[in-house]
């Protein structure tokens, strides 16, 4: 084949056209095709590089609400407010959000919603709309064991001026959400159920029995730390396997059925406290894992609950007798403190806790009590029983045991467990429950007799001190705990530690701000460190 060659012209047009379409992608596109690729590489390393949000937490208390942003490092941060609309505006510098913030529970928060967005780039906007005003207050705290670098932003309410932060003590959710002890109080019969009837036939152990439970039911209420649950609260009838189970869907930590005894003679008098006997236990346990199939017995408490529909038989036995085997060592040995209680308001028929076949008390996971207050056959106890002050005294040594007996074992997560780690002894009317004290940096004599309500001289006799110096983590006997006048009402103290605000003590007990001032007689919140304050009831 013959080949013609091209007008040199022509050649060299279209070399031109290709000159101008290099020139024009190249100002469109600078750095063409390969520099796309490096920038979505550089764009994709950056945001590897971003430190990031992952995770938001957010809580009220009395006069502010914490917004807590956990990051993976600490990052550079501005806060500012916006109004019509009220806003709260966080930039972040280099940060990217890694969590979803539609989850979160802005429930009696001043916060409507949250929401995120990019900014600059490599900067992330976070925005909380507001549905009125707050003082917002804001630090970085450094990671520290399991705690991730955090910002914590607190959103004061209007008018409350925002604390200075102790950056050491500065994040504690768990004061706001430390639990309770849950206390069931059962009182027994009801209905057409009356009970034993006393010597003049009009005395009724049902009557008794519910109105001594409500008076502990009302000393309990006021305590910070407990809350009390009252299986009757009427003249009606419950029946007795659904006592504990009621105790159990409350989520009980101990349960105590309050009851009345009479006798063939006038004599028979004084209180007795029972638990189950372990014979009965391994009977009920062996009941259980018979009919597991057909019930909904669950184990476990306050822990959490497994259904021993799921367990081999011989697995569940061993689990029961497990679960009950500590349920009655625990009931035994809180009888020991309730009686001990109760040794300076009422006569003790048995000075130690007895055990017996009882059905309220079968729970496997519950440590459960019957208390028989006194016998309804005896002229002399009825009549004490059926007087109001008789069965407030009752009532008020009961309670003192059960927090005795509590303050001894906390469970954790609960407010008792954090009193007794911090060696702060809930008292009643100035008694402490411990008994006993042991010295802390700061403490003095003074100090210590002022916490516990008695005098000094007093402090100093009980624990032979020739003078007033105490030496760090001594052991101070504090005189006349465990006894008290029975009429005087409750009574919670706090001595103050550094770090601490007048508003977190509030959370942490559960009252409000202006009681507590109230109760302290304070003009403001300032406090100071190693200040007694008095705890209102909630």
């Amino acid at each position: 084949m013959k080949l013609t060659a091209k007008p040199y012209s022509t050649v060299l047009q279209r070399l031109v056209m290709a000159l101008l379409l290099l020139v024009c992608s190249l100002a469109l596109f600078p750095g063409g095709f390969f520099a796309g690729q490096a920038s979505a590489a550089a764009a994709e390393q950056t945001e590897t590089q971003q430190a990031k949000v992952q995770e938001v937490r957010l809580w009220r208390a009395p006069d502010y609400t914490r917004v807590v942003f956990d990051l993976d490092r600490q990052v550079k941060y501005s806060v500012f407010v916006l109004e019509n609309p009220h806003r709260v505006v966080i930039d972040l510098t280099g940060v990217v959000m890694q969590t979803d913030l539609s989850r979160l529970d802005f429930k009696d928060s001043p916060v409507t919603g949250m929401r995120s967005g990019k900014r600059a780039d490599a900067d992330l906007r976070i925005v909380l709309d507001l549905a009125n005003g707050v003082n917002p207050s804001s630090f970085m705290l450094a990671a520290n064991g399991e705690l991730k670098d955090r910002l914590v932003v607190d959103l004061y309410d209007a008018g409350v001026v925002p604390a200075i932060p102790d950056l050491e003590m500065a994040e504690r959710p768990e004061e706001i959400q430390q639990r309770d002890i849950i206390v069931a109080i059962d009182a027994g019969h009801g209905g057409e159920d009356p009970g034993a009837l006393g010597y003049d036939k009009r005395i009724r152990e049902k009557d008794i029995a519910l109105a001594i439970a409500r008076a502990i039911f009302d000393r309990l209420e006021a305590v910070p730390g407990y809350q009390p649950v009252l299986v009757r609260d009427g003249d009606y009838s419950v029946q007795l396997q659904r006592r504990p189970q009621i105790a159990r869907q409350n989520r009980a930590d101990i349960f105590l059925s309050i009851h009345a005894d009479s006798f063939s003679t006038t004599r028979a008098e004084g209180v007795t406290v029972y638990a189950l006997s372990e014979r009965i236990a391994g009977d009920e346990n062996v009941r259980r894992v018979a009919e597991k199939e057909n019930s909904a017995d669950l184990l476990g408490g306050v822990a959490g609950d497994t259904s021993l529909r799921d367990i081999e038989d011989d697995l569940a036995r061993t689990l029961l007798d497990l679960s009950m085997a500590w349920s009655i060592e625990q009931s035994v040995t809180a009888g020991s403190y309730i009686l001990n209680s109760l040794s300076s308001v009422a006569t003790l028929r048995r000075d130690k806790t007895q055990q017996g076949n009882l059905w309220v008390l079968r729970s496997p996971d519950i440590p459960s009590l019957l208390i028989e207050t006194g016998y309804l056959s005896n002229p002399d106890e009825a009549k004490q029983l059926n007087s109001a002050a008789y069965q407030r005294r009752l009532a008020d040594g009961v309670v003192q045991g059960v927090m005795r007996y509590f303050y001894d074992r906390p469970p954790e997560d609960t407010l008792v467990a954090w009193q007794k780690a911090n060696n702060i002894a809930p008292t009643l009317a100035g008694s402490n429950l411990a008994g006993s004290h042991v010295v802390v940096r700061g403490d003095s004599l003074s100090m210590i007799a002022q916490r516990y309500g008695v005098t000094t001289s007093a402090l100093r006799d009980a624990n032979n001190l020739r003078g007033d110096v105490v030496q760090l983590g001594q052991e101070l006997t504090i005189p006349g705990a465990g006894s008290r006048s029975v009429q005087e009402p409750l009574a919670v103290e706090h001595k103050t530690v550094p770090g601490e605000t007048l508003s977190g003590i509030a959370a942490r007990y559960r009252v409000s701000l202006a009681s507590l001032r109230n109760a302290n007689n304070l003009r403001n919140d300032v406090i100071h460190v190693g200040q007694v304050l008095k705890i209102p009831a909630p």
